[in-house]
């Protein structure tokens, strides 16, 4: 007997089991049905006009601009206390391809000046910088002359005195020029040297040819000449630039 009645009791209990896990079905009245509270839904007015206004979640996967921007502070500055950036400005237009195009195929030339003493250089480039814009755009170079030294028959500054001179240098038959020599005056040059050494070896051998009144004079002192260049001139700058220099733009020609 105390068999049977252990044997009902576990049987009672694995039915009450079953029964609490839902595997015998809801039950009326029973705790699944309660913990849903159907009678409650039953008395909901129009449900389906419920909306949640703010659902769980919604705050950090969408934030709003306003939350997400940061808060001016006081002074002006920014959310980390650094100053707003200033406006930067537009760059210009670029050049336009055609104008570029059109300025790369227009044709350049170099012109020149013969070379000259320096201050009449150096007059010349500030003309053309003042008057033709053409500031920086030249080259300079520069020579250096040695010294030049003449056998000379002078001075003879009568035009008779000089013709006899010259016919009886002839019938001795040494060659000559005339010359205007700085500081001496004009007369008859037998040979121009680059030495004094060597113009007197020749006027000892035109002393030997019965020249007796020749003398060994410095032409010429050692001196330094300027050649200007403008090596890429248009044809409007080249205009310009003749106006600049005024009577000189006739000495300036085309580089070699």
């Amino acid at each position: 007997m105390l068999r049977g009645l252990v044997l009902a009791l576990l049987l009672a209990n694995a039915g009450l089991a079953a029964w609490q896990a839902g595997w015998l079905g809801p039950a009326p009245g029973g705790l699944e049905e309660a913990a849903r509270e159907p009678e409650r839904l039953a008395q909901q007015l129009e449900p389906q006009r419920l909306r949640l206004l703010n659902p769980p979640g919604a705050a950090a996967a969408d934030p709003s601009p306003a939350a997400a921007a940061p808060r001016p502070a006081a002074d002006g500055t920014g959310a980390a206390g650094e100053a707003p950036a200033a406006p930067t400005e537009a760059p210009p237009p670029p050049t336009p391809p055609a104008t570029m195009a059109t300025a790369s195929r227009e044709p350049r030339r170099c012109w020149q000046l013969p070379a000259a003493p320096p201050a009449q250089a150096q007059a010349w480039r500030r003309a053309a910088e003042a008057q033709a814009g053409l500031r920086g755009r030249h080259t300079e170079g520069l020579s250096r002359l040695p010294p030049r030294w003449l056998v000379y028959v002078g001075p003879l500054t009568d035009a008779a005195a000089l013709a006899a001179r010259r016919a009886a240098l002839r019938q001795a038959g040494l060659d000559q020029r005339s010359v205007d020599v700085p500081d001496v005056g004009p007369g008859l040059a037998l040979g121009t040297y680059s030495t004094e050494e060597a113009a007197r070896k020749a006027l000892a051998e035109a002393q030997q040819r019965g020249v007796r009144d020749a003398r060994v004079v410095r032409e010429r002192p050692p001196s330094e000449l300027l050649t200007l260049r403008w090596p890429d001139l248009t044809a409007a700058e080249t205009a310009a630039l003749r106006e600049a220099l005024g009577p000189a733009a006739r000495q300036l020609v085309a580089c070699p």
